[in-house]
């Protein structure tokens, strides 16, 4: 998670990358309460225990600041992903788990602060490059267990689909049981596609 800075003295982080760290770190929690809109840069200053300057030394402006909390929370989920991943085995059992851990995570903190629809909200670059990347690792799976040649449906098209339907399933999803049916259904649906 950016700008990771390693000092000549033991292979340690650096102080800029410490500090740019827990900069990204107070925003999460600030833009996960409060939205976009409703967060300052000066709150964030102040809650990180730095003056301006020195946040404006790390991050150009508030759009920056904002990209670097979402790249942060889409590594961890990635990486997350990719851990739990490598225990389990077919289709369809790893693509629902990939679907349900991207989906969920972001379900319960809107459930639980509807400010924070903002980290998921696609008019934001930061949000559109995140949703490519897990658009790329659903490609992969699907190509890991189906190669193209295997169906007439093309791997990026139905990554692209489930990463906008997962997108869907979050945002009208009526509690946490009926999210889960309708990304039991979506992967069911992908699956029988492509004879699974």
């Amino acid at each position: 998670m950016g700008h990771d800075g390693v000092s000549g003295y033991g292979g340690g982080m650096s102080t800029t990358s410490m500090r740019r760290d827990e900069i990204i770190a107070v925003a999460t929690g600030i833009f996960s309460r409060f939205g976009y809109a409703k967060t300052t840069l000066v709150e964030i200053a102040r809650r990180s225990a730095i003056s301006r300057p020195t946040l404006y030394a790390e991050f150009a402006d508030k759009d920056e600041l904002f990209s670097a909390v979402i790249t942060g929370m889409a590594n961890a989920m990635l990486e997350t992903i990719d851990t739990e991943l490598a225990k389990i085995d077919g289709l369809r059992p790893r693509l629902k788990c990939a679907c349900s851990l991207w989906v969920r995570s972001g379900y319960d903190l809107v459930r639980e602060n509807p400010e924070a629809a903002d980290l998921f909200d696609p008019r934001f670059s930061a949000v559109l490059e995140s949703n490519k990347r897990f658009e790329t690792l659903l490609a992969q799976l699907v190509a890991d267990t189906k190669p193209a040649a295997d169906s007439a449906l093309s791997v990026d098209r139905i990554a692209e689909t489930m990463t906008l339907a997962t997108q869907g399933i979050k945002r009208f999803a009526t509690d946490v049981e009926h999210l889960d049916a309708l990304l039991d259904t979506l992967v069911a649906v992908v699956c029988v596609a492509l004879d699974e």
